[in-house]
């Protein structure tokens, strides 16, 4: 129980009381086995759910979206020594399963004439999956993860993908640690 109270406190300390009180996130890793070569980014696919609103997002913004989702998670396995090359390569295959804009994007001010950027303005986030794949085509880790904003930003100053993008590199950076110490050798200049 001591020690229990010892990570809490520690836990609370560590964390901004901001992100403590407004944390929304949810990560959750399964493996049935280590990863133990370089991890390279496969496909970045859409749920249903996802496609089925793409024709009121846009295609274009998904398209961006997991461009910029592929950044973030080569960008936190590259810094963690997970990205590189290596003998055995294992493929990380992401499912974005749903997105909210903090704002409209232009596919839906197109659409609707009362949706005005500057004045519309919610909470955003996203929810994703993704399967870690070893060479031989075995699946031996599965991660789950969502986060939405509790709050719209009092300073109206969110851009149309601001708190989806923070859900993106939350992920990544929950993937890259999961995965614990990476077999290969650090790289001068990580």
């Amino acid at each position: 129980m001591r020690a229990l109270a010892c990570v809490l406190v520690t836990l609370c300390l560590w964390l901004p009381v901001s992100t403590a009180a407004s944390a929304q996130d949810v990560f959750s890793a399964v493996f049935e086995a280590p990863a133990t070569g370089s991890i390279e980014i496969g496909r970045i696919d859409f749920s249903d759910g996802l496609r089925a609103k793409s024709d009121r997002l846009g295609a274009e913004e998904l398209a961006r979206l997991a461009n910029y989702l592929r950044q973030d998670l080569q960008t936190a396995l590259i810094h963690a020594n997970w990205h590189g090359v290596a003998s055995e390569e294992t493929v990380l295959i992401v499912t974005l399963i749903d997105v909210v804009p903090n704002r409209p994007t232009l596919a839906q001010i197109q659409q609707m004439d009362s949706v005005h950027y500057s004045s519309s303005q919610v909470a955003g986030g996203a929810d994703i999956e993704a399967v870690l794949v070893n060479d031989a085509g075995t699946a031996i880790a599965r991660f789950r993860f969502s986060w939405h904003n509790p709050e719209v930003d009092p300073s109206g100053s969110s851009g149309v993908w601001t708190d989806t993008l923070t859900a993106f590199g939350l992920f990544s950076r929950s993937v890259s640690e999961s995965l614990g110490s990476a077999p290969m050798p650090g790289r001068s200049g990580s």
